[in-house]
């Protein structure tokens, strides 16, 4: 089975293959458009490539039906072959929510795949606050008051994706989920970043990542929530920009 012949995949600006690349992963509920311009704005800073793409399920990826349990670590290997699809040695992963927590899974199971690892909101386990937060989405659509952003990134299957997606993540055997145990494994360098008042996950999440990864710093971003990027996006861009630009060339030791 092709991996990655139903992915949209956009390369933001031009692809200079002299330059590494930074691979940019969407949360649960997003695709390409939720990066907005910050990819091309970090690729100019940071003299990379910037790569964007619609996981299977998203955007103008093909559709899904349902998120069993496993499914985040289940994109480790789409990742995989998107990479190998585009020649690409190694990659800097920036992940957002669930796109984070895929970086962390990637970085810890492929290290000689990755360089720098970007987090933001990523999930390592499952907590009340984070259903509840998807509760709330789902009661809203209950209403009739699906966000309009959701229809925005996902045009007519987008009422569909929210109750799969949901569904997924507030099931019984993903309540038993857990990827903690990952981060003692990635040995490059690792920026995990939570808004001080994210109301899909508190920060024992971050603090859950840098207690276990040797080289990961954490950036608790003062009074944003879930989204920092968007949130704060040139806070975000200053920080990220420089971390990798300062670590871009040292990813996991070689054994």
């Amino acid at each position: 089975m092709n991996q990655i012949a139903d992915l949209y995949v956009e390369w933001r600006g031009a692809r200079d293959p002299q330059r590494e690349t930074v691979i940019f992963l969407h949360d649960g509920l997003g695709a390409v458009g939720s990066w907005q311009d910050m990819p091309e704005r970090i690729a100019a800073a940071t003299g990379t490539n910037a790569l964007v793409y619609d996981r299977r399920g998203y955007g103008r990826s093909a559709p899904r039906d349902s998120f069993p349990y496993g499914f985040i670590d289940q994109e480790v290997p789409v990742l995989l072959a998107l990479l190998e699809h585009l020649k690409l040695p190694r990659a800097h992963l920036v992940g957002h929510s669930d796109g984070g927590s895929i970086s962390l899974v990637f970085a810890a199971q492929h290290p000689a795949r990755v360089g720098v690892v970007v987090t933001e909101a990523a999930h390592v386990f499952v907590e009340p606050e984070t259903r509840a937060g998807i509760a709330g989405l789902l009661a809203a659509q209950a209403a009739g008051n699906t966000p309009r952003w959701l229809a925005k990134l996902h045009g007519a299957r987008a009422d569909a994706l929210l109750a799969a997606w949901a569904g997924g993540w507030l099931s019984e055997a993903h309540g038993h989920w857990n990827i903690a145990r990952y981060c003692a494994d990635i040995r490059g360098p690792l920026l995990a970043i939570q808004g001080e008042h994210d109301d899909f996950g508190t920060l024992a999440q971050v603090e859950a990542i840098v207690s276990r990864a040797p080289r990961a710093e954490r950036w608790v971003v003062p009074g944003c929530g879930h989204t920092p990027h968007a949130e704060a996006p040139d806070a975000f861009f200053e920080r990220v920009s420089a971390f990798i630009n300062a670590h871009a060339g040292q990813g996991a030791p070689h054994k």
